[in-house]
């Protein structure tokens, strides 16, 4: 996109941006001034119904009070009668006839008498079997009544309220019996306090309210959230009822006495707290505002707001369109004059108009022409440089390539990667590690090779260390060092396949080297040697530790501890051409490798006889056998685990049958 073409757009943007959001404050300011001026209408005459629904809840409350009284009076006047009658020896059958006849004659509509197990067995209402409970969650109502059977209580007064059975509202009132422990209950209908209610004069007042069409419900709860007055309530015109997000701020409301605002797209219900002549919270009213006034003025700030952007849009982008053809100009210029520069056929004429300029673009043209020819000299000077210091970087280069070839040759494969490759660090530090350790050593070397020629000594030497490292590194194994004729490696750090793991590794390349070991005698025979090369081979595992020791200028990576040593006995004490294992090792590796325990060792620097095991070969293998025969003029080696036999066989015969023809 062309920088006129954003300059443009960014003034457009930023225009009507700020004006958006100029109108967007001033629509929502108005609004909210309008929503606090309803709350504020709300909240006055939800605080004047509460006033009034205290003064109505007062009179049906005292009405109530002096009903319970009569109805306590009654309870106990039953007590004295059933002690009476059955101290008398009425029947259950007789007294229930008298009970139902009381009902009958009398304001109360329901009796029950029970037993000192909370059975009902005297009542008024035939043909129910009802035992009270103690439990609120098997008779939410009835149980508390339960505590006149304990003796908790002598007096049980429940407030009148809808019973769960039929919705009905009903008062209970419970004494406790006087020959025994026993519930004795009286209930009678609720209807007189409804109809009470309904004529202290508060649904006149909300209809009044409702009439003029500023307020769209009106609400009164009790303490139970049963509406008292309202909108479809004792005959006052029904509207829709309250809602869920109504609902719930009342019932905070009646708990905290905090006046409570739910604000809706169509309503602003307000929920103010009723209270007492005593201060208490009795209840709560909620006053429901229509919100189509709110809404209308909105739409005109926003019908306004929307005008005005379109207005001021216009003009910014008018505006935009000159101040960009006047300020891209130079500009242009100078993005030509940057690619020629890059292209390096820039000229200073290409920027002479833009540089006769007063103001800062044409500052920048002048300052531009003047660095485009120090930086014309500064490239050309910088690509000698570079050019002589990638020759520079490529001789070191093959200089470091050339020493880190040779230093490989010093360190072991495992130690020089983890070296090179940031693992280890070049410093004296040092572990503790599990480790499977392997030492060998040509038996009577000295003996063996003392009539051979030093060249050719170093030559076979040479040739044999270089067969065990190759099948060292091939399983694996970290070489520590060559000590003459002797070879230290071992299994477990830097890299590691488990302890398991690296036992048997070791244990394979063990057998791989006596091995190869017998098909070397035949080179080594021939090159002088008059004694067969025995190799002594001695395996252990355990602990060492392992790591860098030595000085910060001159360290060696190796391996100390005791369990060193061990292999070190192992190896003495190992026969020549066999391999000596310790009983950890065993213990790893028994799975896999034949192996005989040998006499136990004594061995100097250990308290207790160590345990030994030769080496036989590999479980489930077919086992090597070397079939040599040496006569003057003939050498014969066969390795037959492998030689392909029939291939032996057949070679055998065409050198017999050579043979007998010369």
């Amino acid at each position: 996109m062309k920088f006129t073409t954003r300059l443009i757009l960014l003034v457009t943007v930023l225009t009507v941006g700020a004006t958006l959001v100029t109108a967007a404050l001033l629509t929502w300011t108005t609004r909210r001034a309008i929503i606090t001026e309803a709350e504020a209408s709300g909240e006055m005459v939800a605080r004047l119904l509460a006033r009034s629904a205290s003064l109505a809840s007062s009179i049906p409350a005292e009405v109530e009070s002096m009903i319970a009284d009569e109805m306590v009076a009654q309870g106990n006047i039953l007590a004295h009668f059933v002690e009476a009658a059955e101290r008398a020896g009425l029947a259950p059958d007789a007294i229930n006839r008298r009970l139902r006849s009381i009902t009958d004659a009398t304001v109360l509509d329901e009796i029950w008498i029970t037993d000192d197990k909370g059975h009902a067995y005297l009542h008024s209402m035939p043909g129910i079997d009802f035992t009270f409970s103690s439990s609120p969650q098997v008779q939410p109502q009835a149980y508390a009544f339960y505590d006149l059977l304990t003796g908790k209580r002598k007096v049980v007064d429940q407030e009148a309220r809808k019973r769960d059975i039929d919705n009905q509202h009903f008062k209970y009132v419970g004494v406790g019996g006087i020959d025994k422990p026993r519930i004795i209950q009286v209930g009678r209908s609720a209807k007189l306090l409804e109809m009470l209610t309904a004529k202290v004069g508060l649904p006149r007042a909300v209809e009044n309210l409702l009439a003029d069409g500023d307020i769209d419900a009106v609400w009164v709860f009790d303490r139970k959230l049963d509406a008292i007055v309202g909108p479809g309530v004792y005959g006052v015109e029904r509207h829709d009822g309250p809602n869920k997000q109504e609902l719930g701020p009342v019932g905070l409301v009646i708990a905290d006495g905090q006046t409570r605002h739910v604000e809706s797209r169509e309503n602003l219900s307000v929920i103010a707290p009723v209270h007492n002549d005593k201060k208490e919270i009795v209840g709560a009213a909620l006053v429901r505002l229509p919100m189509n006034r709110v809404w209308a003025t909105v739409q005109s700030q926003a019908e306004i707001a929307a005008a005005t952007a379109s207005a001021i849009a216009l003009l910014g982008i008018l505006l935009s369109i000159g101040v960009a053809r006047h300020q891209s100009a130079p500009l242009r210029q100078i993005t030509r004059a940057a690619s020629a520069l890059e292209s390096q056929t820039f000229e200073p004429a290409m920027l002479a108009a833009a540089a006769d300029r007063g103001d800062e673009l044409g500052q920048l043209a002048r300052v531009f022409t003047g660095m485009a020819g120090q930086v014309a000299a500064r490239e050309e000077h910088l690509d000698s440089m570079v050019r002589q210091r990638t020759a520079e970087l490529e001789a070191r280069t093959r200089s470091l390539e050339g020493l880190s070839a040779a230093l490989s040759k010093y360190l072991s494969p495992q130690v020089y990667s983890s070296i090179f490759s940031g693992h280890q660090v070049a410093e004296i530090a040092s572990k503790r590690k599990k480790l499977t350790i392997f030492l060998s050593d040509i038996a009577d070397f000295t003996a063996t090779t003392d009539k051979l020629e030093s060249e050719d000594l170093t030559a076979m030497l040479n040739r044999y260390l270089a067969e065990m490292a190759q099948i060292a590194l091939k399983h694996g194994a970290t070489i520590d060092k060559y000590v003459g004729d002797a070879v230290l490696a071992f299994f477990g750090d830097p890299q590691s396949r488990g302890v398991k793991e690296d036992a048997v590794a070791c244990v394979m390349m063990a057998i791989e080297m006596q091995t190869k070991l017998k098909q070397l005698e035949t080179e080594w025979t021939a090159a002088g040697a008059q004694r067969p090369f025995r190799v002594r081979i001695g395996i252990n595992t355990g602990y060492c530790t392992v790591g860098n020791f030595g000085s910060p200028d001159r360290m060696d990576y190796t391996i100390i501890g005791g369990e060193v040593n061990l292999t070190s006995r192992l190896e003495q004490a190992c026969e020549p051409g066999s391999i000596l294992i310790s009983h950890v090792t065993w213990s790893l590796v028994n799975d896999v490798i034949d192996a005989e325990e040998r006499p136990a060792l004594t061995v100097k620097g250990f308290g207790e006889s160590v345990r030994a095991y030769a080496v036989r070969g590999l479980k489930a293998a077919t086992p090597a056998e070397i079939i040599r025969k040496e006569l003057p003029g003939m050498q014969l080696f066969i390795d037959t685990a492998a030689a392909d036999r029939t291939e032996v066989r057949e070679t055998l015969a065409k050198v017999v049958a050579e043979l007998d023809e010369a």
